[in-house]
């Protein structure tokens, strides 16, 4: 089973949106609630495309995935240290995970593929809903 075509689209779709974000130089300050403000946003995307990158690229090669490759408690966690990040270089960390995790995504296995569908893991592939939902927050607040 190859990556569903609508996922692949969804995810280069959203990479160009936030490319295009960070390019028109977005205010990194902006306040998004919770303690969280765009540039915040923007670690927290890169962090987690990070992660999924990480783990799918150490699974095809024959590591076994965590238990949660979605541990929540983590942004909490990270918020404070993304809080200090330089705002400017939050927006291409982003950028920079987006674009690896859209490659690895489109070069696993099918095998791969299939399986992470069966294991409830379709997040780990469609990695553009993740970044959709914080694009549109930062879009709304700018």
């Amino acid at each position: 089973m190859a990556v569903e075509p609508e996922i692949l689209k969804k995810n280069a779709e959203q990479l160009e949106r936030l490319e295009n974000l960070v390019a028109s130089h977005p205010h990194y300050n902006v306040d998004l609630g919770g303690e969280w403000t765009s540039a915040v946003a923007f670690a927290h995307l890169g962090f987690w495309d990070q992660r999924q990158a990480e783990l799918l690229r150490h699974w095809n090669i024959g590591d076994p995935l965590p238990e949660s490759a979605t541990d929540d408690q983590l942004n909490s966690v990270l918020e404070r240290y993304w809080q200090q990040l330089i705002p400017e270089a939050t927006g291409q960390m982003a950028i920079y995970a987006a674009r690896e995790i859209n490659e690895i995504v489109e070069s696993l296995p099918d095998d791969k593929v299939e399986a992470l569908m069966a294991l409830g893991k379709r997040f780990m592939l469609a990695r553009g809903d993740h970044r959709k939902e914080h694009i549109d927050q930062i879009e709304r607040e700018l």
